[in-house]
Parts: structure tokens; C-alpha cells; sequence
């Protein structure tokens, strides 16, 4: 048997590794782990010639090492943005990632002096069965960080630091949320948590930037998954039905700019990848083994998604 354990790592591609650095782990209190050159064998897993370098940085809260966020800088390619200009409802990739701060207010006025604008002011959001102040923010490389803090039911978080979370959450806008949700649950064997919908019913201000006059005419359905079932680490899929936005699905592929892949562990990879075969999963990284630090050899594969999310799953061999 094979076991899907958890989403380990988003990568991140950055244009600049200091500024992005000093956000997450000077300003926020996240800790790195470790400072790495890129593999060789990991550059060729990303389809990247001999003369492409990368520098990697690994960061996470504390000692929690799910929902780790891996910082990469590519060397002697050509990059375009992975989400460029992005507004949530624009599909392909990742949207956001989604961390969870004391008071997002304060989080709001403090990360504006840093560069980062918000798509509204904070607001007081009901998803599903939650109610939580929200706000999605562009950073840096056109990326969106949804920063959040849930106020029924009431979540205690750890003390110190100004982003005491890891990624818990993050989410990717579909064209087809059913046909997403097949491929995730049928297909991979991952689980839905939960399915929920937002829609206003007056013109109001939304925390996704959608024009007022627009917004009662639009629905965002969303899907809410996990690999292994809990809610430690999660992914959600979005589809806003009644507007229409950009396609970056072709996009989403390194070395581009922005948030990249993810990377999940698997015990019994091989099994996993023998059953993906069976079920017609379309394999884009055969298994084969790489060097990742700070795992050391690992067998890994990829595949991409209906919106061109790229996926990676790995087992360490030590």
C-alpha cells in the first residue's frame, strides 16, 4: 500500500532572493533552514539546459515542516511572470498561498511599507463554515498572499513573530471545478474536505477586487482538499462563475517567476506512480531519482494538472 502524507513544500521562483527573504524571515519571523544549489538532476528535471544554475533557499515557521516554502533563483535563463498582472479570477497555476497572522489589519498597514498592496481593505468573510478577516495581497513576482485570521471557530495561534503560520492553505483558480475535483479525488486519491460557495447579494466591496456593479452576478465555487485527509496543509479550487479572466496555465512552469509547483511526500512512490499508470494519469516527469536538500536522494515524479499546475511527488531512498 501507499500513503499520501502531505504537500511539503510550494517553490517559489523569485527575481530577488534578499527582498523576498527579508519579508518572510526578517519581517515575519519565519526561520531558513538551509541555504542549497540546485541539483543538476533536479535542473533537468525541470526541462533546464547545462547552463542554467539556481540557488535555493528553505524557509518554514518553526519546526514545522509541512507547508514549507522553498525560495529559488534561476541563473542564465530567460523568465517571464507565471501569473503576471494577476487578478484572482485569471486561471492557470497557483493564485495564492494563504498564511495566518494575529491581526490582519496590522498586517495590512505593515506589509504596505514593504511593497505590497491589497486587492480591498480587510474584510469580515463567511466561507463555508468559517468566519475569518481576510485580505489578498500582490507582493513581489505578481504573486498574492491571502493572509488571514479565523474568528469563529476561534484559532489560537503560536506567540512571536509577525507570520506565525506555515503555508496551511493555498488556492488555484479552475476553469472546471468538477473536472478538477475528479482529477484530484478520482484520479490522485486525494480528499475533499469540504465544497463551499461566495456571493454577494448586494454591490458591495469583495476581497477578490471584482466591480461592484459586477458582483452580484458572480459566484465563486470552491473545493477544499488535502492528501491526507486533515487540515494541516490544504489546497483549495476556485471557479468564479460570471466572470471570465486570463489563462495562465502555459505559464506555469519553471523557471518562471512567481509561485511555482508543489512538492507532496509519498510513502511507497512506487506504487503511488504504478497506480496513476493504471488509472490513465498523464505522467510528465517520469520516476527517476534526484538530489533535493535538505532530503538527500529521492525518487520523484511530476504531473500537471487540468490548469497547468505542476505537481511534484517525492519518497526519500535514504
Amino acid at each position: 500500500m501507499y500513503t499520501l502524507k502531505t504537500i511539503l513544500e510550494v517553490v517559489y521562483s523569485v527575481g530577488d532572493m534578499d527582498k523576498v527573504k527579508h519579508f518572510f524571515c526578517d519581517y515575519g519571523g519565519l526561520k531558513t533552514v538551509g541555504n542549497y544549489e540546485s541539483d543538476k538532476s533536479v535542473l533537468s528535471f525541470w526541462n533546464l539546459g547545462e547552463e542554467v544554475t539556481a540557488t535555493e533557499k528553505l524557509i518554514r515557521f518553526s519546526d514545522h515542516e509541512a507547508g514549507s516554502l522553498r525560495l529559488v533563483k534561476y541563473n542564465n535563463v530567460e523568465q517571464r511572470y507565471i501569473r503576471s498582472s494577476q487578478n484572482p479570477w485569471d486561471t492557470g497555476g497557483i493564485m495564492d498561498i494563504n498564511l495566518r497572522v494575529p491581526e490582519v489589519a496590522k498586517t495590512f498597514n505593515e506589509i504596505r511599507e514593504l511593497g505590497f498592496h491589497g486587492l480591498s481593505d480587510p474584510l469580515l468573510q463567511k466561507m463555508g463554515p468559517f468566519e475569518l478577516y481576510d485580505i489578498l495581497m500582490k507582493g513581489y513576482d505578481d504573486i498574492i498572499i491571502a493572509f488571514t485570521h479565523r474568528v469563529q471557530p476561534p484559532l489560537e495561534l503560536p506567540v512571536g513573530g509577525k507570520i506565525p503560520s506555515h503555508v496551511y492553505n493555498s488556492s488555484l483558480t479552475v476553469k472546471n471545478l468538477q473536472e478538477t475535483q475528479n482529477f484530484y479525488v478520482k484520479q490522485l486519491g486525494f480528499t475533499l474536505l469540504n465544497e463551499y460557495e461566495v456571493k454577494k447579494d448586494a454591490p458591495l466591496e469583495n476581497m477578490f477586487n471584482i466591480p461592484m456593479n459586477m458582483i452580484e452576478s458572480v459566484t465563486c465555487k470552491a473545493n477544499i482538499f488535502s492528501l491526507d485527509g486533515s487540515r494541516d496543509v490544504m489546497f483549495q479550487t476556485c471557479e468564479f462563475d460570471g466572470v471570465v479572466g486570463k489563462d495562465f496555465s502555459e505559464l506555469a512552469l519553471p523557471p518562471n517567476r512567481g509561485l511555482l509547483l508543489y512538492r507532496c511526500e509519498v510513502e511507497n512512490i512506487a506504487l503511488y506512480y504504478q497506480s496513476l499508470i493504471e488509472k490513465g494519469v498523464i505522467i510528465y516527469k517520469e520516476i527517476q531519482e534526484l538530489m533535493i536538500e535538505p532530503y538527500g536522494k529521492v525518487n520523484a515524479f511530476a504531473l500537471r494538472s487540468p490548469d497547468g499546475v505542476w505537481w511534484e511527488f517525492l519518497e526519500s531512498t535514504n
